[in-house]
């Protein structure tokens, strides 16, 4: 008994460093949990037995992909895809994706105008993001009119004094458009860190490249992956635009990634390759950065807890193991007799109180 009291302090020590790795822990998970357009490759699988990749391509500023490139890579996306046996479920599509591109464009009303760095867009855009409507209705790169936008709240009330403005026109660069839609901006700390103060306005990339001279800077697509790493290796062979991060966005908080965002921190702030990334996968990396911190103080907190264990099992084996069951479940019996025999006491008192 002696020599397990001997440990006694060192016995607390390991229960908090536990207590803290459990709360790091449960911090990376939360904070891995973050950001809703991550698990767009769980929401497009659905019930599917099927395995799906959510891959992401983010292209240098001086690469100006077209949208004729970005079709002609859906179609080889398409070729390959029949030549792994993979067919679309019935009724059903195989994959999906979206593509967008910034660029600088001046919206006014009579109530008000803005310089607004705006976000075009093609595909099934609002698949992948999902900002919450208050109004109105998304748009997508399908839509036979491509003269719809969506404004955040905020740029709605700049623009209109008003946030229920679905339906209202403005002009952009001198030309009409109406508002399809107004959404919030996301509220997560992440996406407040990445917000581009200028932003909140949504359009056809298609009418955003005739306005600006703007590319294409982000390709995004949520496809089958009957094999580890086949949609990644598919991207990185076929993919039109060279000198491209390609993501895996969907292992993006797994062990391998989070080891290796640990493993280069820091030094990947620094871009020397021309790539500006959206708002979402900014706040994305600034969840990676949190998660690596948090996931590697875990494993600090944990390793002497478990080095304690290993040595009192070689030192004192079950005997010794035995022993401090027995003293722990001593200790907790006093405190409850304890606190028991303090009641006793009070309520005693209280009718020795009331008898006098």
């Amino acid at each position: 008994m002696k020599r397990i009291l001997e440990h006694k302090k060192l016995l607390i020590l390991n229960i908090v460093l536990v207590f803290l790795s459990v709360l790091c822990l449960s911090g990376f998970f939360i904070v891995s949990g973050t950001l809703d357009h991550v698990d767009s490759a769980k929401r497009w699988k659905g019930e599917s037995e099927l395995s799906y990749s959510y891959i992401s391509c983010f292209m240098p500023v001086n690469y100006k992909t077209d949208e004729n490139s970005v079709y002609s890579f859906g179609k080889t996306i398409d070729s390959k895809m029949v030549e792994a046996s993979i067919e679309a479920p019935s009724g059903g599509s195989l994959w999906n994706f979206a593509y967008s591109g910034n660029g600088i464009i001046t919206a006014s009303t009579d109530r008000g105008s803005a310089e607004i760095c705006a976000v075009g867009i093609g595909g099934d855009f609002f698949f992948f993001h999902r900002p919450v409507l208050t109004s109105g209705n998304y748009i997508s790169g399908n839509d036979l009119m491509q003269d719809g936008v969506v404004l955040e709240k905020e740029l709605a009330w700049k623009l209109f004094g008003a946030t229920e403005v679905s339906g209202m026109e403005l002009l952009i660069n001198g030309n009409r458009y109406y508002v399809a839609g107004v959404i919030e901006a996301e509220k997560d700390f992440a996406s407040k860190k990445a917000k581009i103060p200028s932003g909140g306005l949504y359009m056809s990339y298609t009418k955003l490249s005739e306005l600006t001279d703007t590319g294409i800077d982000c390709y995004e697509a949520v496809l089958p992956s009957p094999v580890s790493g086949f949609a990644l290796n598919l991207f990185k062979e076929n993919f039109p635009a060279k000198n491209c991060d390609i993501i895996e966005v969907n292992k993006r908080y797994g062990i391998k990634n989070i080891l290796s965002v640990a493993g280069s921190f820091g030094e990947r702030s620094m871009r020397t390759d021309g790539i500006v990334f959206p708002e979402w996968e900014n706040a994305a990396r600034l969840t990676e950065d949190y998660c690596a911190v948090l996931f590697i103080l875990s494993v600090i907190f944990i390793l002497l807890p478990l080095g304690f264990g290993i040595y009192l099992g070689r030192k004192y084996g079950k005997i010794g193991l035995s022993k401090l069951w027995i003293f722990a479940k001593d200790r907790a019996e006093k405190i409850y007799d304890d606190h028991n025999r303090k009641i006793y006491e009070r309520n005693l008192r209280e009718k020795e109180e009331q008898n006098q």
